[in-house]
Parts: C-alpha cells; sequence; structure tokens
C-alpha cells in the first residue's frame, strides 16, 4: 500500500506523498455532459466533477466553506488526488480543525467512499504540524503551534517528556485566518486602488503578499499598507488566542507557525523565538504522510 497525506483545507488542498507535493484551490464545479470543454473531470457518487482551478471556468462552482461543505466533497477531492497520483491501493491521512473533531468519522466515511482507499486515519490539524517539526522542537521544553488557514486558526499547545510530546491543550479560533488579514488589507487600501478596494478577498491575497499592485499600467506600492495591517491582524489574532490559551502562550519558548497564513504573520508581535516550517502551507499534510507511513511499520 502506497501512503497520502491529504490537508483538505477552507483554502486550498495540500497533498504529500513519497516524493510529490502539491495544491490546488478548494473548489469544485459539476462537469454538464452538454459542455463543451476538455478540462479533466471525476467521477464520483454518480457525478462528474471539476476539481481545482479548473472549476473557476464553470457556471456554478462550489468552494468549500464550511464543514459540511468539506465532508460532502471530501471524496471528491481525494479521489482526484488518487486519480494524479496513479493506481494502487492507499493509507488515506487527513485532519479536521480540532473544534470540529467529532465530525471526525463522517469524513473517514466520505474518504472510504473512494475504491482505491484502503485505510483512513483522520486526525486533528495541528498533530500533523507536531509531526513535520518534531526534529526542531526536541530541542525545546514547550512550544504552541498555531495553523493558519484562510478562515480558522488552529491552536496546539505541547509539552516535551523525554523523547515524547504531551499535548496539553487544543482549539480552533474561527473567523482570524489570513482572510482576516486581507479584510484589514482591504479596508486600508488607497482611493487610487480604485476598483480592488471592492474585489473578493481571495482574489487580494496575492496582493497582500506582493505589497503591491497595478493600476493602469503602474505600480501602486501597499508595503506601508501591507505592513500595517499585518501587524494589526497579527495583534488581533496573538490577543484572541490569549483568550483561549490564557498564559500558555506567553510562558512557551517557542512558537510554531504553519499553515498559508504564516507567509503573512508579523514575528515580531509574539515577542519570543518563532519558527516556520519550510514552504509552511504544506506543513499539516507532510505530518499526515509521516504519520500515516508510522502505521505501515
Amino acid at each position: 500500500m502506497r501512503v497520502v497525506g491529504i490537508d483538505i483545507g477552507f483554502g486550498q488542498v495540500k497533498v504529500v506523498a513519497k516524493d510529490v507535493q502539491f495544491k490546488f484551490p478548494s473548489q469544485i464545479a459539476q462537469y454538464l455532459h452538454d459542455e463543451l470543454s476538455e478540462v479533466e473531470w471525476v467521477f464520483h457518487d454518480g457525478e462528474r466533477y471539476v476539481v481545482g482551478e479548473f472549476a473557476d471556468v464553470f457556471k456554478h462552482k462550489i468552494s468549500v466553506s464550511s464543514v459540511d461543505l468539506l465532508i460532502r466533497y471530501a471524496g471528491v477531492f481525494v479521489r482526484y488526488v488518487l486519480n494524479r497520483l496513479g493506481e494502487g491501493s492507499w493509507i488515506v491521512v487527513s485532519g479536521l480543525p480540532p473544534r470540529f473533531k467529532s465530525y471526525s468519522s463522517l469524513l473517514e466515511s466520505s474518504i472510504r467512499e473512494v475504491p482505491q482507499v484502503r485505510e483512513v486515519l483522520i486526525v486533528p490539524q495541528g498533530v500533523g504540524v507536531l509531526e513535520d517539526t518534531r526534529e526542531v522542537l526536541m530541542g525545546y521544553e514547550d512550544a504552541i503551534i498555531l495553523d493558519v488557514g484562510f478562515n480558522t486558526v488552529d491552536y496546539l499547545a505541547v509539552r516535551r517528556q523525554g523523547g515524547k510530546f504531551i499535548k496539553e491543550k487544543s482549539g480552533t479560533v474561527e473567523g482570524l485566518g489570513v482572510k482576516s488579514a486581507v479584510e484589514v488589507f482591504r479596508s486600508m487600501l488607497p482611493s487610487q486602488a480604485g476598483y480592488y478596494r471592492n474585489e473578493p478577498l481571495v482574489f487580494l491575497v496575492p496582493y497582500l503578499l506582493k505589497g503591491s499592485l497595478s493600476v493602469a499600467g503602474q505600480e501602486l506600492d501597499l508595503t506601508d499598507v501591507k505592513e500595517r495591517s499585518l501587524n494589526i491582524w497579527t495583534q488581533q489574532l496573538y490577543s484572541r488566542v490569549m483568550e483561549e490559551v490564557g498564559d500558555l502562550l506567553s510562558r512557551r519558548s517557542l512558537v510554531v507557525v504553519a499553515g498559508g497564513g504564516a507567509y503573512f504573520i508579523s514575528k515580531k508581535v509574539f515577542d519570543r523565538e518563532v519558527f516556520v516550517p519550510n514552504l509552511p502551507e504544506f506543513s499539516n499534510a507532510r505530518g499526515y504522510y509521516k504519520i500515516g507511513v508510522q502505521q505501515m511499520l
């Protein structure tokens, strides 16, 4: 059997298997039989679906914006992933935000509908990051992991005891992911930005990352707006997590920030060492893959 870690987020699906790593938007569209289109589609549960960026051109696109939609279409995403990875029997490791752990059996059932799947393991998001960064964490007595996605922020406080980590507290903060950072950024855009001030939040993510945008052929420098908006957002995030975990956050010797939001976090707000893993948006999926490999041993 082969192992794959699949992190189905509210913004993107991240995939890690042996020597393979890729991502695509968490969106699908139903492929209608009378459509003249050569894009690839997958057949699942009696329907044809277009997955990822290819769904953009279809009229009835569905973006995964809730845990209900995530579970409903998890099988579609997994089938698409396994079709890309090739034939074989698979162990699929995936996860959910800690707040939605009661949905784990539903997610497992949805994934098991895919014929190539032989075994499914569902773990809390954040545990994947723990496995991915274990070597770094072994150098510290304790740490808090922040997995910053598009909609949610998951946290996991851990303490090392010898060669093991004790999970002390975990949870989910909804509504303060990258989406919230972009909201602040959009609200601070100058009048010269024109129509950008009314664009959907997802559309503005790359401009926030770059710190500039193009208006009438001219590049508008937004470095100052980017810095101010990310400082405000990170402070909001820090304060909200503090409400959830209390002094656990301020007493941790290390803060690990993973997920796509790690590209936007203002590290200085934490006033302590912050570690960001390489390609942080894949950290959970890499950890899921490692968990699956351990399962096979």
